[in-house]
C-alpha cells in the first residue's frame, strides 16, 4: 500500500513483469454502468419535464418514464452483475461476453428513443 492507502499501480497501467492489481477492473466497470444509469435518468427527467411543456400533452411523459425504467434496470443489473463476480469466459467462437445482454438492451432502448425523437422532429417540420 502507498501512503494514500491505494494499492501500488492502481492509477497506472502495469509495467512489464508487474501483475495488474486484482479487483479494480470489475469496480471500474460497475462505476461506469452506474454513471451510465445516472446519465440516462438525468436526461429522462429533463425530457419528462420539457416535452409536455413543449408539445402540450401528458403523453409526452412516456419517453421520460421509459428512460427512468431503463436507468433503474441498468442500475439493478450492474449491481447484480458486480455482486456475482462472474469469471471471464475463454475468448473464441461461441463465447459471449458477460454483460453483453445488458449492453444490447441498453443500446436497443437508446436507439429506439432516438429514432422516435427523429420521427417527431421530422413530423413537426414537415407538417408545420
Amino acid at each position: 500500500m502507498t501512503a494514500a492507502g491505494t494499492p501500488p499501480g492502481a492509477g497506472s497501467p502495469p509495467r512489464s513483469g508487474q501483475a495488474p492489481v486484482p479487483g479494480l477492473q470489475p469496480e471500474r466497470t460497475e462505476l461506469a454502468w452506474r454513471r451510465t444509469a445516472l446519465s440516462v435518468a438525468a436526461v429522462s427527467l429533463v425530457g419528462a419535464r420539457l416535452l409536455p411543456a413543449l408539445f402540450g400533452s401528458t403523453v409526452w411523459l412516456l419517453p421520460g418514464l421509459a428512460g427512468l425504467m431503463l436507468a433503474g434496470y441498468l442500475l439493478i443489473a450492474s449491481r447484480r452483475r458486480h455482486g456475482r463476480r462472474v469469471p471471464v469466459p475463454a475468448r473464441g467462437p461461441g463465447h459471449d461476453s458477460p454483460g453483453a445482454g445488458l449492453l444490447a438492451v441498453a443500446g436497443a432502448v437508446v436507439v429506439t428513443i432516438g429514432l422516435g425523437g427523429l420521427v417527431v422532429v421530422l413530423a413537426i417540420h414537415l407538417w408545420a
